[in-house]
């Protein structure tokens, strides 16, 4: 018996390195979900096209690269000292 898969619910891409991505393949690429996704496009933060008005969004590959490259996160610098001793 199949079962109904929800249309929200973020899927793997069947190739990852094509060029465009619909709103549950980019959701599985970010590991997150597909309202996180909608969010970030209507942010702002994640930049989107449409092939004609209203139809489906895609992500582009390029998109999500510069994505991941504006909310990378800076390795924090680590001193060579070595903590101090806590008091006995």
């Amino acid at each position: 018996m199949a079962t109904k898969q929800s249309p929200r619910t973020p899927t793997k891409p069947r190739d990852l390195n094509a060029p465009f991505f619909n709103l549950r393949e980019t959701a599985w690429l970010l590991h997150c979900s597909y309202d996180t996704v909608r969010r970030y496009i209507k942010a702002g933060l994640l930049p989107c096209s449409q092939r004609v008005p209203g139809g489906v969004i895609v992500v582009t590959q390029e998109d999500l690269d510069a994505y991941h490259r504006a909310t990378r996160t800076v390795p924090i610098r680590r001193s060579s000292r070595k903590p101090a001793r806590a008091a006995a």
